[in-house]
């Protein structure tokens, strides 16, 4: 019979590099400029993640790693935007229904 033998899996939280937020408490901002700032950061991404995907598809020597983080990075911060922007819409509503 084959030995049977079970190899523990190592369960070590992988490192990940901190996400930088918008200075929330700067009194010169509002929440428009930091919306504004939100959205074009996640275009940002996008147009980095499509650059990527292109490049990638055209074989034009990218490193298939770097490539897919960054198209992974653009498609996790769209929706995560996505996420925020129907938590804000839901808020609004609520908000609308209330009685005066």
């Amino acid at each position: 019979m084959a030995d049977m033998r079970i190899i523990p899996v190592d369960l070590a939280p992988a490192t990940v590099a901190p996400v930088r937020l918008p200075e929330l408490r700067s009194e010169s901002r509002d929440f428009g400029q930091l919306l504004g700032r939100a959205v074009q950061d996640v275009n940002g991404l996008q147009l980095k993640g499509q650059e990527a995907a292109v490049t990638l598809a055209a074989g034009q020597g990218a490193d298939t790693a770097q490539a897919l983080t960054a198209i992974e990075k653009a498609n996790i911060t769209f929706q995560f935007a996505l996420q925020i922007r129907n938590k804000l819409l839901d808020a609004y509503q609520e908000v609308m229904r209330m009685p005066v």
